[in-house]
Parts: C-alpha cells; sequence; structure tokens
C-alpha cells in the first residue's frame, strides 16, 4: 500500500477557517502519503536511540512457544499506538518505543515516509497530533513463523477540529529475537507490508464530522457577511 496518496486567502476574517480546512487537508496527505515511513535512528544498521537506559540484558526465548497470544498481541498494539500516534512533543519517544519491535526493513520503510512527509515539521507548524486506535489484531499461530495482519483507524486533530479517520490494514509475521530493556517481549515483527482495509466510519464519527462542516459552513457565511459588509462601508 505504498502508493496509498489518495487524499489532497481572501479577507481577514476568513484567514482561521481556511487555515484550519488547509492544515487539516496538509495533516491527511500527510498521514496517507507517510504509510512508506521510516526507522527513528536507524542508518544502515540497527540502533536503538532511546538514549540512557542502562546496561542492555538480553536473553532469546527458546521456541515460539514460550510467547503467549496475550503477549503477541501486546507487542502490535504497542508498536501500533506508539508508531502511529504522536504529536511534537511525543514524536521521538514513541517511535524510540516502537522501532526496537520491527526489523530494519520495515522499520527504514516507515521512518522514510515520516521524513518525506516532514510529520513533526507539521506537527510543529499547525499544533497537530494524531491518535490510531486499534480495531483488531487477528493471529494464525498454527503457522511458524506466527502471520498475523493488523487493522487500525488513524486520525489527525488541529486544536478541536479532526480529519476523517484513515483505516490502515497490515499484514504480517512475528519472530524470535532477544529481549532487551527495547523489546521486553522477546518477539519482533517482521515482513510488514499493508493490506486493504476500508470500513465505514462509525455513525459517532459520522455524526462529529457532519458537526463540524456545519460549523465551517456557518464561519464562512459569517465571514463573507462581514467582507461584503465592510467593502460596502469602504464605498462609501
Amino acid at each position: 500500500m505504498d502508493s496509498i496518496k489518495d487524499l489532497n486567502q481572501t479577507y481577514t476574517s476568513m484567514r482561521l477557517v481556511a487555515l484550519a480546512a488547509v492544515a487539516l487537508a496538509i495533516l491527511t496527505i500527510l498521514v496517507a502519503g507517510s504509510l512508506v515511513f521510516h526507522a527513528y535512528g536507524i542508518v544502515g544498521q540497527r540502533v536503538y536511540v532511546v538514549g540512557n537506559s542502562g546496561t542492555t540484558q538480553m536473553a532469546l526465548a527458546d521456541s515460539p512457544e514460550d510467547h503467549t497470544q496475550y503477549e503477541m498481541r501486546n507487542l502490535v498494539r504497542t508498536f501500533a499506538l506508539n508508531m502511529f500516534g504522536h504529536d511534537q512533543y511525543t514524536f521521538k519517544n514513541n517511535l524510540n518505543t516502537a522501532l526496537p519491535l520491527i526489523d530494519d526493513m520495515g522499520g527504514r520503510r516507515l521512518y522514510d515516509g515520516f521524513k518525506k512527509g516532514a510529520v513533526l515539521d507539521n506537527y510543529i507548524k499547525f499544533g497537530a497530533r494524531t491518535t490510531a486506535t486499534v480495531d483488531s489484531i487477528v493471529l494464525d499461530t498454527n503457522s511458524l513463523p506466527v502471520k498475523g495482519r493488523l487493522y487500525i483507524r488513524q486520525k489527525a486533530f488541529i486544536g478541536d477540529r479532526q480529519s476523517k479517520s484513515l483505516p490502515m490494514g497490515m499484514s504480517f509475521e512475528l519472530t524470535n529475537t532477544h529481549r532487551s530493556n527495547f523489546n521486553p517481549f522477546g518477539i519482533m515483527i517482521t515482513r510488514f507490508d499493508y493490506i486493504p482495509y476500508n470500513p465505514e466510519a462509525s455513525e459517532k464519527e459520522k455524526r462529529v464530522l457532519q458537526a463540524q462542516k456545519d460549523r465551517d459552513d456557518a464561519l464562512l457565511q459569517q465571514a463573507k457577511a462581514e467582507a461584503e459588509a465592510a467593502q460596502k462601508e469602504a464605498a462609501q
């Protein structure tokens, strides 16, 4: 799903409405376009970048049976919530939590998209943030390595405004790795890829977005009326 790229002033009184709309459009584009991402702090080889975390202690799990489904799901959920939800203040820490849970290739791919989309710059510029909600995690524990699918929805927020949620489906495999301070699960996400996922928006989200649109329309009409009144007054 690297090809996901489907999303895209007149008077002073209209500037706030225009800025909010443009900013949300930009952020929605970068959220969709940044599904080609790339790991923070990885250059050429795997490097954990969390900073001073003490000595890393490693222990390799003996077999896949050492890991419960709960542990596997917790790994995938931790990765998803930190990789796809952040703001300017949590961006680096969240990626530093997520990246040790995925292999080099997947991490580089993810972080590349963040850099190309200037995600952190846009967070700072617009005071924006994104959140991720996990819809489901599906695991096939009868296969070795364990295969799985992850389905999430990501939203972008600027102030009290929000974008339409962006559904994302992902496939992956889980393989054993060393347990450490950075990856206490002893499991790593590998063979990461995007798969189709197009659920309908929830009724709650539809109501929120419609109320937001109605509010924007009212503000726009008010701004136009004020601009026209100012024009008439200037012409007298």
